[in-house]
């Protein structure tokens, strides 16, 4: 375990000095963007410049920058506010959205993927394919609308946008935000156990007069688990930075909507700052996933 959190030290320097020199690299002036079409003096520019570091090298503003971020503060905007404050209130939204949407597909995916991994060929198998096929086909705005429509207006049984009700506000979206995910996991699941069932050790662990529920569900479907864990543990922080068109359709201000309003307004330490979190939430997960490899299949080791 130390040896791989020590793995994830240069790619976290790495990755997070390319989202810096990107966003910082965009055309435009930060400076004379808040300003917009009020005129500024020439004195005040320059005051603010030298305030956010801008007339520094870019390797003096990221070193500044990632000092205060190892000191656990992502700087301040252009507008005086604290990142770590705007964050704040826009991270427990997102993550609401993210668990649940990661739930949905963990229970749904996985138990249609196993259903048609046992079923190869049936009905069932023939149903998921199909059903994961058309959702993968369609794009996440249009399900969104249709969900908005269907589910939420003429049933009536979720809320249509906003977060006035609570946890009730996050289901629909999490349903929406996790189809995409949900199909993929099927598949895999349903590719990985197929290609386990026709393994040596299954004709082997049945030969020996194992039943078959003991087979499946303690050595074919652990060892079908590892690249459905993969990407299980890449989904989550994509899930947590990919809900930008969710998060529109269904109103809820979360960190996708603060990205965009951020790019918008060129508000490049606010961008900086929610890439850096995701950047850890990626390599938390990635932690996750690797140790549990060695959980699910005794051989792996990282000698």
């Amino acid at each position: 375990m130390i040896r791989r959190t020590l793995q994830f030290i240069p790619v976290f320097f790495g990755a997070t000095f390319l989202i810096f020199a990107m966003v910082f690299a965009l055309p435009g002036d930060p400076i004379r963007a808040l300003a917009g079409e009020r005129p500024q003096s020439e004195s005040v520019n320059q005051a603010l410049r030298a305030e956010y570091n801008l007339d520094d090298p870019l390797i003096v503003q990221y070193g500044k920058y990632i000092g205060g971020v190892l000191q656990g503060d992502f700087g301040t905007d252009f507008r005086g506010r604290d990142v770590n404050e705007i964050m704040k209130d826009r991270i427990p939204r997102t993550a609401k959205l993210a668990l649940l949407a990661f739930g949905f597909e963990i229970v749904l995916g996985l138990s249609a993927g196993v259903l048609a991994g046992l079923r190869q060929k049936g009905f069932a198998d023939s149903l998921v394919l199909i059903t994961t096929l058309t959702v993968i086909s369609i794009p996440i705005f249009v399900l969104g609308y249709m969900a908005q429509i269907y589910l939420g207006l003429e049933l009536g049984w979720f809320p249509v946008a906003g977060i006035q009700q609570g946890w009730k506000s996050y289901l629909l979206p999490a349903m929406v935000l996790g189809s995409v995910s949900l199909a993929y996991v099927a598949r895999l699941t349903r590719a990985s156990l197929a290609e386990n069932l026709r393994a040596d050790y299954v004709r082997t662990a049945t030969a020996k007069g194992l039943s078959r529920r003991r087979v499946v569900g303690v050595h074919t479907l652990r060892n079908s688990m590892i690249p459905v864990i993969t990407y299980l543990g890449v989904d989550l922080g994509a899930l947590m930075g990919g809900a930008i068109v969710t998060e529109s359709v269904f109103n809820i201000p979360g960190l996708g909507g603060l990205v965009f309003d951020s790019i918008v307004r060129q508000e490049g330490t606010v961008v900086v700052g929610v890439t850096t979190f995701l950047v850890i939430i990626y390599m938390l997960t990635n932690l996750m996933v690797d140790l549990l490899y060695a959980v699910l299949d005794p051989r792996i080791r990282y000698d």
